[in-house]
C-alpha cells in the first residue's frame, strides 16, 4: 500500500520555543504520528520555523489526524500543510 508523506510548517506559539521542542511534544502526545524528518526555518527575531515531514496510510482521515496532531501540541502558534505525495515503499528494478 502506498504512503503518504506530508510536508508541514509549523510556527511556534513564542520565539523561545525550538523546533526539536515541538517535534519531541508531538512526538510524546501522538506516538502512532510518525516524522520522518525535520528541518529548521529562520523567519524573523529570533523565531523558528519547523519544516516536518510526516509518514502516514494514503487512506480516509489520515490528513486530518496529522492536523489534530499537530493542533494538541500547546507549543504550536499555527501551522501550514505545504505540500502531499505518495510514497512508494517497493523500488523497482
Amino acid at each position: 500500500m502506498p504512503n503518504l508523506l506530508v510536508r508541514v510548517k509549523i510556527m511556534p506559539k513564542e520565539a523561545e520555543i525550538t523546533p526539536q521542542q515541538i517535534a519531541g511534544d508531538i512526538r510524546k502526545q501522538n506516538p502512532g504520528i510518525e516524522i520522518r524528518s525535520t528541518k529548521e526555518e529562520p523567519i524573523a527575531f529570533g523565531l523558528v520555523a519547523l519544516i516536518a515531514d510526516f509518514i502516514t496510510d494514503d487512506e480516509a482521515g489520515a490528513m486530518d489526524a496529522i492536523e489534530v496532531a499537530i493542533k494538541n501540541s500547546e507549543l504550536v502558534g499555527e501551522f501550514e500543510v505545504q505540500g502531499a505525495s505518495r510514497i512508494s515503499a517497493s523500488v523497482k528494478k
